[in-house]
């Protein structure tokens, strides 16, 4: 049975990813009265050659050379867009050609007087008006919504968190253990965000394979009784707040991406990790309840021990491959 496991878990680590949560970035800056820089990034999750289409849309705007904004666009681009009126109201058009996997968006509208106004859109949304006008309780929605979505699509955070529950055991130490993690990570997020403190990305995000590694480690460990009383069990909260100094530059990496509103740095700043925190408890409270729930079944009751093996074995696997892969990446 823990030989089938293993191989249904190697398969799926084939195809496992973490932090995807990435938008379609646009950017489109004025040059001039007339004059318009398009700028795109597109996660590489779009296979190649369904990239969406990205153009400025209005009757008073045209390219000067290059594709039209309905072809492809690639993964990285710029278009130049001149308008024969000063300063149109005209919009930016996402054309996927068959249909939008699911990715958000993010507009950043730079105007000629050095303003910045940005805008997440969901998938559903596909043309954004400009020049963006955003109240500041659309700015407050959009980055609780980033930092709750980006926790529940983050597997590896996800994971990192699923072991400091089988560590933590008891409800009070769950509860000491999650609170040294949200402030330790929200620690490091505020100055990673705010260019106070920097740690290469890659290297953040080798370090965050690593720290479920050895947390799946140290658990089957103990199952096995070699690390009875190592420092992971009797301090959780000092791992878990250790760990979560380095998860919040991973946080810091995705709101980086996405940009702050000038206007509104603090509090966008404050909302996305009220969402991320949102989501992370959303997270544990439905672990805790298929717990529960599973220890009514007495098949599974009586597994117990064996079924949390088995997930720690998956856990470690799925790490194992973020460790290698991430570190070839960064060695090229």
């Amino acid at each position: 049975m823990r030989a089938i496991f293993l191989l249904l878990s190697l398969i799926y680590v084939g195809n496992a990813s973490a932090d995807e949560a990435r938008p379609v970035y646009v950017e489109i800056n004025q040059l001039s009265e007339s004059e318009y820089l398009l700028k795109w990034k597109i996660p590489p999750v779009m296979p190649f050659g369904e990239e969406p289409g990205i153009k400025l849309d209005h009757e008073s705007c045209r390219i000067e050379g290059g594709p039209t904004g309905n072809q492809p666009a690639g993964l990285l681009g710029r278009r130049h867009y001149v308008c024969d009126q000063a300063s149109p109201d005209f919009s930016v058009h996402l054309n996927y050609l068959d249909s939008n996997p699911g990715l958000t968006s993010l507009v950043v509208y730079k105007s000629l007087s050095g303003e910045v106004a940005q805008v997440f859109s969901g998938p559903e949304i596909t043309i954004i008006a400009l020049p963006l006008d955003v109240p500041a309780t659309e700015v407050a929605h959009q980055y609780l919504m980033a930092g709750t979505e980006h926790i529940l699509e983050g597997y590896d955070h996800l994971l990192f968190v699923l072991c400091l529950i089988i560590i933590a055991g008891g409800l009070k130490r769950l509860l000491l253990t999650v609170t040294g993690f949200t402030l330790a990570h929200s620690i490091t997020l505020s100055l990673a965000t705010l260019n106070i403190f920097r740690v290469r990305t890659e290297l953040v995000e080798i370090l965050i394979a690593l720290s479920i590694l050895l947390l799946a480690v140290e658990i089957i460990r103990h199952h096995q009784g070699r690390e009875q009383n190592s420092f992971t069990w009797r301090y959780p909260v000092s791992v878990s707040s250790a760990f979560g100094l380095l998860h919040g530059f991973g946080f810091a990496v995705v709101l980086q991406e996405l940009g702050l509103p000038q206007s509104m740095k603090l509090e966008a700043l404050l909302f996305f990790n009220i969402g991320v925190e949102i989501g992370q408890i959303l997270f544990i409270v439905g672990i805790v309840l298929i717990g529960l729930l599973a220890r009514q079944i007495p098949a599974i009751e009586q597994k117990e021990k064996v079924i949390t093996d088995l997930a720690v074995y998956a856990i470690g696997i799925c790490s194992a491959y973020w460790l290698f892969d991430r570190s070839a990446l960064l060695l090229g």
